[in-house]
């Protein structure tokens, strides 16, 4: 009986300390693919004893989370709303992704591909899926000014890149994706690098409520920070 009420005082600074406790971390599917990985491997290493709590929401969904204090930290896309606090954590290429019946599917795999090479393909699906201004507004301006908004607006379109790729593998046209999702392996669906002048990166940031009371959440923040600062690969930038 002693020896836990010595113990106490120690338990009870180190959750103050956020050394202990839990996390909540939300994450979409693509922020999954690209970085889930990553950051339970920093709690693991610099937080062992805290414990992780995982929920998969959409990018909307995530904000009333935060807000809510519903969960502690999730990876978003900018623009951020006032009212967050946020940390640049993970850069990534677009890539192309196209059917495995495209011709470009079939060219040299090592040769980048220009987003003219596929308007220039004669006799075949060459439109583009794209990502919807209301659930992924980020994705959906980058690739609009990349491709056109003319040509983009006239595209089918979604949220989720799981169901762009089903779309990509029936044939319906092609998409451009952060690289990460190369890791789905999807069959059907072939990847091309863009060339030089096409290429573009994009970004998520760790976000958070300044609200919230969660001491292991400062805890990872800091780790993040310290991360991102020194270097480090663990969550930094994809190239294909």
């Amino acid at each position: 009986m002693l020896a836990l009420l010595d113990a106490a005082p120690t338990a009870t600074r180190r959750a103050a300390e956020g050394g202990t406790g839990t996390l909540r971390l939300a994450f979409t599917a693509i922020g999954a693919y690209a970085i889930l990985a990553d950051v339970l491997d920093l709690v693991k290493r610099h937080l062992p004893d805290v414990t992780v709590e995982l929920t998969e929401l959409v990018s909307p969904d995530q904000f009333a989370a935060l807000s809510e204090l519903r969960v502690d930290l999730g990876p978003v896309r900018p623009p951020i709303p006032e009212g967050y606090a946020s940390l640049p954590v993970h850069s990534e290429d677009l890539v192309l992704a196209v059917p495995s019946g495209h011709p470009l599917a079939d060219a040299d795999v090592d040769t980048p591909v220009a987003l003219t090479d596929v308007a220039d393909v004669a006799d075949v699906a060459d439109d583009y899926i794209g990502y919807s201004p209301d659930g992924s507004r980020y994705l959906h301006d980058i690739c609009a000014a990349m491709i056109g908004v003319d040509r983009y607006a006239v595209s089918q379109l979604t949220s989720q890149v799981p169901t762009m790729l089903a779309l990509v593998r029936a044939g319906l046209g092609c998409a451009l994706i952060p690289c990460s999702i190369m890791t789905m392996g999807v069959h059907g669906v072939r990847y091309r690098e863009l060339a030089p002048a096409d290429a573009h990166s994009v970004t998520l940031h760790a976000c958070w409520s300044p609200d919230s009371p969660n001491p292991a959440l400062q805890r990872l923040v800091d780790v993040l920070t310290r991360e991102r600062s020194g270097g480090g690969c663990e969550i930094g930038h994809m190239r294909r």
